[in-house]
C-alpha cells in the first residue's frame, strides 16, 4: 500500500535510531554530553524530538559512536539536509510545534484510532460544529477561522487513495450534546451516519446502558499507527494541554484500552440505532 512519508516521521525515525545506537554502545546521555561538550539537556531534547538535530550535531554524534558505514551515515544525514514541506507548514506562526508534528504523523498514518468521551472527533466534525467548538474557547475570530480551516483540511484524508483506516469509539453523550444549535447538530449527526458507511471508517458508540465503564476514567486519546518500521504515537488530551506520547510501552497500553472500549461499544455498523432516535427527538424539539 502506498504511504506518504512526512519530514516529521523521518525525523522521528532518526531520533529513535540515535537513541538505539547510544543504548547499544552502553553510553548514558550524560556521558555523550560530556564527551561532546554539550549539556545533558541537549542530548535529551535531541532524542525526545524537542529540537531537531542539526547536520553538524548529527555528524558529531555519528563520529563519537564510531558509525563509519557510508551508506548508513548518508541515509541519516539526508534527514537533516532535506525537508519535505507539509500543507500545515503555512500555519507555523499560529499553532504549537507539537500540534504541527501531530498533523505530520496523522498525514503519514496507516491507522488512526480515537476515543472521545465528550465531543465529536475533529476529523468527523462538520464545519458548523467545528466552528462552534473552537469559538467556545477561542475569542480571536481570525484564529477561530484558522483552526476551523485546519480541521476541514485534515479531512481530506478520507478521500485520499490508499489513505489510513479510521476506528472511532465515542461515548453516547457525544451525540446528545448540542453544539451550534439544533439544525447544526442535526447536520453533524447526519455526517456521522454518512462517515460510518465509509469503507475505511469504523464508528462505535458506548451506550448509556453500559453505565460506568473504564473509558470514563481516562482522557480522550488518539493512537496514530505509522508504517511498520516507525511504530505508534499517541495523543492524550488533557484539560490544560494535549501531550504526544512517543513511548512504545505507553502506546501499547492505550491500544489495549481502545480494544476494551470497542468490546463494550455497539457493534460496528449499528450506530444508526443510537443516532436515529436522537435525530427524531431533535426534530420534535425534545431531548433525552
Amino acid at each position: 500500500m502506498e504511504q506518504r512519508e512526512t519530514s516529521v516521521v523521518r525525523r522521528r525515525r532518526l531520533r529513535v535510531e540515535l537513541r538505539r545506537i547510544r543504548e547499544e554502545s552502553g553510553r548514558t546521555q550524560k556521558a555523550v554530553a560530556e564527551a561532546l561538550g554539550w549539556s545533558t539537556h541537549k542530548v535529551i531534547r535531541i532524542e525526545t524530538g524537542a529540537v531537531n538535530v542539526s547536520t553538524s550535531d548529527l555528524m558529531a554524534l555519528l563520529h563519537f559512536y564510531g558509525i563509519t558505514d557510508s551508506t548508513v551515515t548518508e541515509e541519516l544525514l539526508a534527514v537533516t539536509r532535506t525537508r519535505v514541506a507539509g500543507w500545515w507548514d503555512e500555519y507555523r506562526s499560529y499553532f504549537s510545534q507539537q500540534f504541527l508534528n501531530f498533523l505530520g504523523y496523522e498525514d503519514s498514518a496507516i491507522c488512526i484510532r480515537q476515543y472521545m468521551g465528550d465531543l465529536v472527533p475533529g476529523l468527523l466534525q462538520t464545519e458548523e460544529y467545528a466552528r462552534a467548538v473552537v469559538s467556545d474557547y477561542q475569542p480571536d475570530g481570525e484564529q477561530t477561522d484558522r483552526e476551523t480551516m485546519v480541521r476541514m483540511r485534515r479531512q481530506q484524508l478520507f478521500d485520499r487513495p490508499h489513505g489510513p483506516e479510521f476506528q472511532y469509539v465515542l461515548d453516547e453523550v457525544v451525540v446528545h450534546r448540542w453544539m451550534g444549535g439544533r439544525e447544526a447538530m442535526l447536520r453533524q449527526l447526519a455526517r456521522l451516519k454518512e462517515l460510518a458507511q465509509h469503507p475505511r471508517v469504523s464508528i462505535r458508540i458506548v451506550p448509556f446502558s453500559e453505565g460506568m465503564y473504564p473509558g470514563m476514567q481516562v482522557s480522550s486519546f488518539t493512537i496514530v499507527e505509522l508504517p511498520s518500521e516507525d511504530g505508534v504515537v499517541t495523543l492524550v488530551e488533557d484539560p490544560h494541554r494535549d501531550v504526544i506520547v512517543d513511548d512504545p510501552e505507553t502506546s501499547s497500553n492505550y491500544i489495549s484500552k481502545f480494544s476494551k472500549l470497542q468490546q463494550i461499544a455497539c457493534p460496528e455498523g449499528e450506530v444508526d440505532k443510537i443516532i436515529d432516535p436522537v435525530i427524531e427527538r431533535m426534530r420534535l424539539g425534545t431531548t433525552v
